[in-house]
């Protein structure tokens, strides 16, 4: 059995002390050894507009064609006497920065980029909070929206903001580059955090659902910290792989896997939010726990691990994705003389797997890939799941 290296161990999630570097650094597995395009002659359509405060407030509040997302910008949220500023500087006429939204088919926008400065402004506009510790407007300190006199409402409401709209048919993968380049000010966000803002819905809600069931928790140790969405990464490539290799993408050229992890998930989530039958992902919901259970059941909690000589070693990501499709056919009622076969070849190939590239260094390109899954599939045949 191979040494552990902390260079090669890109793909583990550990919880026992801060390793976010590890799944970001799996994260960044883009091409592999394809030569894979990403975007080829891409179409970049964006637009530039301009909007008043009133008009803002009617299309977020009112009309709700523009989405805020509240759950989204939990790092570095605006204190109260950030807020104030911003508030100063409309009513003394001074210009902010252009912020950027992404428009989808049906014509909904999406805030990229000013998430807390129209935050900051509605909650103005609704009366959430007062005006404080002002350096130069001194008279409006602890005046809210309603206490100030009609000029001044008339100042801030007919105020101008700057936006470029990024607009259909720019490819996913585009939207997702644009997006980190314009989000990168502040606490870096990792690439998770950034599919969580571009797609939610569906997708963001069933990661939300299995990440947080028992079974999960119970067959990972709890083990997979929940801290900058690291627990939903995993599920997702589990999730997105497992519909894959069990051929629910045959007939879909998009969803087919070139390398490029980023662009795959991507495509994923939007499938699942805009495609997917209902159906289809109740199911998968329903698979990926009772694999879970599965896994506890036969293996106990380290089952996603190598072994350590004693020392417990981190959730392998790639392990867990090629487990979970394994366990995806085990029927329901386990004959134990048949799992006993099952659990020996599984710890046999997790001594091989240690010991292989394909599950350390670069995981994401499509010869790692293929490779986990059908060696896992060889595993299949040999015990006629």
């Amino acid at each position: 059995m191979g040494n552990m290296n902390i260079k090669d161990e890109a793909s583990i999630i550990n919880s026992d002390e801060n390793v976010v570097s590890d799944v970001e650094q799996a994260d960044l597995s883009i091409n592999g050894d394809d030569s894979y395009t990403i975007y080829p002659n891409a179409e970049v359509r964006v637009e530039k507009a301009q909007y008043s405060i009133m008009h803002l407030h009617t299309l977020c509040l009112k009309r709700k064609e523009l989405i805020i997302d509240p759950d989204f910008q939990r790092h570095d949220v605006w204190k109260q006497r950030q807020k104030s500023e911003l508030i100063e500087s409309i009513l003394m006429g001074i210009p902010i920065p252009l912020m950027y939204l992404f428009e989808d088919k049906n014509g909904k926008k999406q805030v990229v980029d000013g998430r807390q400065r129209i935050s900051a402004i509605l909650d103005f506009l609704e009366g959430k909070f007062k005006l404080n510790n002002l350096r130069i407007l001194k008279q409006f300190n602890g005046c809210c929206f309603a206490d100030l006199d009609l000029k001044q409402q008339g100042v801030i409401e007919d105020f101008q903001l700057l936006f470029y709209i990024i607009q259909p048919p720019t490819p996913e993968r585009v939207k997702y580059d644009i997006f980190d380049r314009v989000n990168r000010g502040g606490t870096p966000l990792n690439k998770q955090e950034m599919r969580n803002a571009l797609y939610r819905g569906r997708c963001t809600r069933m990661l939300d659902k299995l990440c947080c069931s028992p079974e999960f928790l119970i067959a990972t140790g709890r083990s997979i910290n929940k801290e900058r969405m690291k627990d939903q990464y995993v599920v997702l490539r589990a999730m997105a792989f497992l519909m894959l290799h069990r051929g629910e993408f045959k007939d879909i050229p998009a969803l087919q896997y070139r390398g490029d992890i980023d662009d795959f998930l991507a495509r994923f989530m939007v499938y699942v939010n805009d495609n997917a039958p209902e159906k289809l992902i109740v199911d998968y919901e329903n698979l990926f726990i009772r694999c879970m259970q599965i896994s506890y059941d036969l293996l106990g909690e380290n089952g996603f691990r190598f072994s350590g000589n004693g020392i417990r070693r981190p959730i392998n990501m790639p392990l867990f994705e090629a487990l979970s499709y394994l366990f995806s056919f085990v029927p329901e009622k386990i004959d134990y003389t048949w799992a006993s076969r099952l659990i020996l070849d599984i710890e046999s190939v997790k001594e091989e797997f240690d010991d292989s590239r394909y599950f350390s260094g670069n995981i994401d390109s499509t010869t790692s890939v293929s490779f986990r899954f059908d060696r896992m599939d060889k595993i299949r045949n040999r015990i006629q799941l």
